[in-house]
């Protein structure tokens, strides 16, 4: 199926999903398809920067020094944003034109790419500009991700929401297998080649963008005559919580996506001193980005399968898999050096993660109304992804204590016991996802 096929040809209100009976305004003039095939290529250019950028940094770093911490520093740099950003994120997304927003998120994209271009011209110290890049990408991805979700539900009918998440999931998925292992080559040829190819991506995001075009506002509260709408930035980012509290499946899912994507970013951030040479694989580092793109091939195809597990098991077991295969996959790398059965723990741990993200994504959007989904969606990035911030400071830190594969094994012993919640909470029923008042 091409693109344009996946929306109907109706008009859609931008600011409420699935609506066919509004007029469009005139700046509305793009069918549904069209609008949803922009922000499709705006999303798969910007996760592509991205990409390539998150795998030549830590080698970056690893060129400069072997210290666990040092290294691990770089992820954390990358991740910390999620964690300290994605709430006030949230609650801008909501005030602001979301489309401008992610504009904002891909210019600051480039102003951070271009920063490593300034050794040429003044001497810095290259570990702490890497530090420094790390965290204004870390800002941008967490800006594009609140801009880009919110815009999905705006230009897709909510019985098509899935579907939509599949495209864009998939689309990332294929951005995985690419872009891995072109940052670890182009890395390897140097780091102002890495810097002008994420550059290029950006721009092309920004293209994409502009040509999409519109206003996309977040639709208010209608109140009666003679009554304001008195919104404080502090209560939206609060009110995010409050929703996200009184939601039992979403502040689950939420918490054991905290657990496993710490155990995961913990794994990640010591992987390349386990991987690449002198370490056990004894690998090079166009290798260790192979082995990264061998992650994204089963991640696109998790990504590919996603309609048909959803359609076989069901919603809830696009979870269980997610649970399962990471486990395996974290005590796989702690039991074995042997790179076939790593690569092969790596592939299996990789495809499951469309599927939850489809799921979790779908049924947020699902159950949140649209005006108020960015701080929501905020809150559980937070829970969720935000964990993935202290991963890296925790898994250097124990690697220093108690050695590389101490990590791995803790992280997988960690995720197994996410089928705890998983066996109480998370239902058939409960992920089919009513509406929220």
């Amino acid at each position: 199926m091409s693109i344009p096929t996946l929306l109907t040809s109706q008009t859609l209100d931008p600011d409420v999903p699935g609506a066919s009976s509004t007029p469009p305004a005139k700046h509305h003039i793009q069918r549904p398809a069209s609008r949803f095939a922009l922000l499709w290529a705006a999303t798969t250019a910007s996760a592509l920067a991205s990409a390539i950028v998150k795998i030549a940094l830590p080698l970056a770093a690893l060129a400069q020094t072997r210290a666990p911490l040092s290294v691990a520093a770089v992820t954390f740099a990358l991740n910390l944003p999620w964690l300290l950003a994605s709430v006030p994120a949230g609650a801008l997304v909501d005030r602001l034109d979301r489309r401008t927003f992610a504009l904002a998120a891909t210019t600051l994209r480039l102003v951070a790419l271009g920063l490593l271009a300034l050794p040429m011209f003044i001497t810095l110290p290259r570990l702490s500009l890497l530090y420094l890049v790390a965290l204004l990408l870390g800002l941008a991805d967490v800006g594009a991700d609140a801009a880009f979700n919110v815009l999905t539900p705006m230009v897709t009918p909510h019985e098509r929401l899935e579907h939509a998440n599949t495209w864009l999931i998939g689309a990332q998925q294929v951005i995985e297998v690419i872009g891995s292992p072109l940052g670890a080559m182009l890395i390897a040829a140097g780091l102002l080649l890495t810097t002008g190819a994420g550059a290029m991506a950006s721009v092309a995001a920004l293209v994409a963008l502009l040509c999409l075009g519109g206003a996309f506002h977040p639709r208010r509260l209608h109140l009666p005559s003679g009554h304001k709408e008195r919104r404080h930035l502090l209560g939206d980012l609060l009110d995010g919580f409050r929703v996200l509290l009184r939601q039992r499946i979403l502040l689950t899912l939420a918490v054991m996506a905290a657990v496993i994507n710490a155990c995961w970013s913990a794994w990640m951030a010591v992987f390349a001193l386990y991987a690449v040479a002198p370490g056990p694989l004894r690998l090079t580092a166009t290798q260790y980005g192979l082995l990264f793109g061998v992650g994204g091939v089963g991640g696109l195809g998790g990504a590919l399968l996603a309609p048909l597990v959803f359609r076989r098991l069901g919603r809830r077991w696009a979870i269980g898999l997610n649970i399962l295969c990471n486990c395996l996959m974290l005590l796989m790398t702690a039991f074995t050096i042997n790179i076939w059965l790593v690569g092969a723990a790596i592939l299996l741990g990789n495809s499951t993660g469309p599927l939850w993200t489809i799921a979790a994504t779908a049924l947020l959007q699902r159950m949140v109304p649209t005006a108020n989904l960015g701080r929501v969606r905020a809150a559980y990035q937070v829970l969720g992804v935000g964990a993935e911030a202290l991963g890296p400071i925790l898994g250097g830190v124990a690697a220093e204590l108690v050695g590389v594969r101490a990590v791995f094994l803790g992280g997988g012993l960690l995720t197994a016991l996410m089928f705890i919640p998983f066996a109480l909470i998370v239902t058939e029923r409960a992920m089919a996802g009513a509406p929220s008042e």
